[in-house]
């Protein structure tokens, strides 16, 4: 009940004016069970933000980081599954104000999994130009789906995923 009261309250204003009252009445619970449960709002917006990372990092424990080079279409066609199934859900949370903080969150997230994953050969993982390629690539792929989210771009979230999978395999062609 908390988080669909938070969740249609972002429908009607912006994230730093949400307020426990706002939820409490919204919700139609006390403020003791609210904070049986978070310690103010910002709670409610790490809870499920780190639920979505978390969501995130299962996926790409599912490919293997030189498979995902090679063929990143697969994960990419999942991802782009997984955001349809809430895409009402993702477009309010990345229009909030605040969501910067969240891609940033998102960017580090898939950074870091793929500069740590024990399938990079150990060179590579420590190499200065795969860290720049990572991290631009992670910056790219989570300013797309931002920009879709948004409405500032004219394609489907599959389009989204088989460009990005054709930029990456050029990319694969010189890592390794």
């Amino acid at each position: 009940m908390i988080r669909e009261a938070y969740t249609a309250m972002l429908r009607e204003k912006d994230l730093s004016k949400i307020t426990v009252t706002d939820i409490v009445k919204r919700a139609d619970i006390n403020r003791a069970t609210f904070y049986a449960h978070y310690p103010d709002v910002r709670g409610v917006t790490e809870e499920i933000e780190n639920e979505i990372i978390a969501k995130m990092l299962g996926m790409l424990k599912e490919f293997e980081f030189t498979d995902f080079f090679r063929n990143p279409a697969p994960l990419l066609l999942e991802l782009s599954r997984s955001l349809e199934e809430d895409a009402e859900f993702y477009r309010i949370l990345i229009k909030a104000n605040g969501s910067e903080i969240f891609m940033e969150k998102l960017k580090k997230c898939f950074t870091d999994y793929m500069l740590n994953d024990s399938d990079i050969p150990e060179d590579m993982r420590h190499s200065k130009m795969v860290r720049l390629r990572v991290c631009y690539f992670a910056g790219g792929i989570v300013n797309l789906y931002k920009q879709w989210f948004r409405g500032d771009l004219d394609c489907s979230l599959n389009d989204i995923a088989m460009e990005v999978s054709k930029l990456l395999q050029l990319e694969a062609g010189e890592l390794f």
